[in-house]
Formats: structure tokens, C-alpha cells, sequence
């Protein structure tokens, strides 16, 4: 049953209200990650009954942001927030998708111990000044059977987790296919994932 817009892309805005991610915060709040380019990821605060923004805060949280050259591109998608022990991990998808084996899409993540941030890379760099760490990337570049590995969601699969995300396979002439992997956690508590 369709219950109308929770938000929406329009002209005169900043944000771009694509690729949704619906969260669960550990206190059973709701929120929604989205967005693409423009002015970067956001986060909505939801009401966990109606589904829409929640009444009295419709705070809109810029949680990623990829600072571009006048002119020029500032591409990141994709949000994924993931909890994981006592972090929030916020996934994103960096540079170029939908080019075939020149893709050059990757996966890098920064995590928050608030789910609205700020979310930092494993160096503490923050994710809104375009930072993050690699955690799902071709290397080297152009060399690898699965080319451009992106827009990823994440899921606790019993005692492990998986990650689900696309990637253009060299030796099937340039398919776009759905791949999953396991993720690990190191000692210190950062993703580590085997494409």
C-alpha cells in the first residue's frame, strides 16, 4: 500500500533523494540514509509508525560528503549504515559505476558510535570532507576479474555477515552481477571483505 512521499528531490534543493536505506538505531529508532552527489549522503530522522519524517525533527543530518573541483563531479552513493558491536558503519560508493570494465567504483566506509556522526575513516579523517576507508575496491585497477564493485547493503546472515553488492565481470563480456561476500572484522574493529 503506498502511504506517500517521505521526502523528495526538488528544484532549488540540495540533496538528491535517491537510493534509500531504511535504519534501525539501537534505541528502536527509525531513520532513512540516502542521496548521491549534490550536497552528499543525508540522514532522516523517521516515525517508526507512520514511516514518514518524524513529527518535531525533520533534521536533515549530512553524514558523507565528497568535495569536488569547480565544475566537476563529487560522486559518492549509495549509503548503507550497518551496526556492528558498539559502531555504526556507514558503507558508501565512490567515483564511477554503470561503464562497464572501466568502472572504477568502489566501496569505502567510516564509522560513528552515533548513528548521525561523524563518521570517519580507520586514519580519523571524516567522511564529510571525501575520506573513508577501502574496504571494497579492484586492486589494481583494471586487473581483476569483478570491475567496479559498488552499491552495497549489508546484512547479519546468523553468526556471520554478508555483504551484497554489483560488479561488471571481465570474463562474461562486461555483465553487471550480483555478487556476496562474507565481511570479517579485524582486532580493532574494521570491515575487511574478499570480493
Amino acid at each position: 500500500t503506498d502511504h506517500g512521499l517521505v521526502t523528495e528531490t526538488f528544484v532549488g534543493g540540495t540533496y538528491n533523494a535517491i537510493d534509500p536505506n531504511f535504519v534501525v538505531d539501537r534505541q528502536g529508532g527509525c531513520w532513512l540514509a540516502f542521496g548521491s552527489y549534490w550536497s552528499g549522503l543525508k540522514l532522516l530522522p523517521l516515525d517508526p509508525h507512520s514511516g514518514k519524517p518524524r513529527p518535531g525533527d525533520k533534521t536533515l543530518h549530512s553524514i558523507a560528503y565528497r568535495p569536488a573541483p569547480e565544475g566537476g563531479d563529487n560522486p559518492i552513493e549509495g549509503a548503507f549504515v550497518f551496526l556492528h558491536a558498539k559502531w555504526y558503519y556507514l558503507f558508501a560508493s565512490y567515483d564511477y559505476c554503470c561503464k562497464g570494465l572501466k568502472s572504477n567504483y568502489y566501496v569505502a566506509v567510516g564509522r560513528s558510535e552515533h548513528i548521525a556522526g561523524p563518521y570517519v575513516g580507520r586514519d580519523g579523517k571524516p567522511l564529510m570532507e571525501g575520506y573513508g576507508t577501502a574496504v571494497l575496491v579492484e586492486k589494481p585497477w583494471g586487473s581483476t576479474r569483478w570491475r567496479g564493485p559498488g552499491h552495497c547493503g549489508l546484512m547479519h546472515d546468523g553468526a556471520r555477515d554478508l555483504i551484497v553488492y554489483h560488479a561488471y565481470d571481465a570474463q562474461n563480456n562486461a555483465q553487471p552481477t550480483l555478487r556476496i561476500s562474507e565481511v570479517t572484522w579485524d582486532a580493532d574493529g574494521w570491515p575487511q571483505v574478499s570480493a
